[in-house]
């Protein structure tokens, strides 16, 4: 898979793609409603698929910047998400970077710079909750009068419950702080895992019988 960090500048490897938009923290069984048909339709194209990231989170840079609250925790590393996507299959992997030009930036410029000048969009895949640019504005509607503009084609990806309940990371967070264990799994559609480097620890375990591994989130 290519890393492609930031604004991209279209070269010929880069003339034409299929490309999707989001944090993607966790890659759980809603992102798959975007990922699956974003490789199939690149599939269908015969062309390369682009997930669009950023780093920092959006709610990390806000958190940093701004007077909000303190950003949830990431579900997943840098290096996971990086893992993840690229056991799928995903071809290219643009990673923005998240700063005050990119947050004050118009959804209009974002399109035209991005998906259009730098990546060359032939199909975006988005979910029904899409928002981008300066104060999120640019939703699925703008999305679409943007694409009629410029020539590429938009299409919207169904949003995935359940019981009842749309999947997201936000909720796989709440579920793992009451350590609903059997729920994480069915959003995530696998076991929650952690991976990072061991860090020593006061070493009390071992005292037990019961040594542990430390891990840094």
């Amino acid at each position: 898979m290519e890393l492609i960090r930031g604004f991209p500048a279209r070269h010929a490897q880069h003339s034409a793609c299929v490309a999707t938009i989001g944090t993607f923290d966790g890659i759980h069984c809603g992102h798959r409603q975007l990922l699956d048909p974003l490789l199939a339709s690149a599939r269908a194209q015969q062309l390369p698929s682009v997930v669009i990231v950023f780093e920092p989170l959006p709610a990390e840079y806000l958190a940093a910047h701004l007077p909000v609250k303190q950003p949830p925790s990431r579900l997943m590393s840098w290096r996971e998400r990086w893992l993840a996507l690229h056991a799928l299959g995903i071809d290219r992997l643009l990673c923005l970077r998240f700063n005050e030009a990119l947050r004050t930036m118009s959804a209009a410029t974002f399109v035209q710079r991005v998906l259009v000048e730098g990546l060359a969009v032939r199909t975006m895949i988005v979910g029904d909750d899409l928002h981008m640019g300066c104060d999120r504005r640019g939703d699925i509607v703008f999305l679409r009068q943007a694409a009629q503009q410029y020539g590429f084609a938009v299409q919207q990806a169904s949003t995935l419950c359940v019981e009842g309940e749309r999947v997201s990371s936000s909720r796989i967070r709440r579920a793992l702080a009451a350590a609903d264990f059997a729920l994480v799994r069915r959003l995530l559609g696998r076991d929650y895992s952690i991976a990072g480097r061991v860090a020593v620890g006061e070493q009390l375990g071992r005292q037990l019988g019961i040594p542990t591994l430390n891990i840094p989130l």
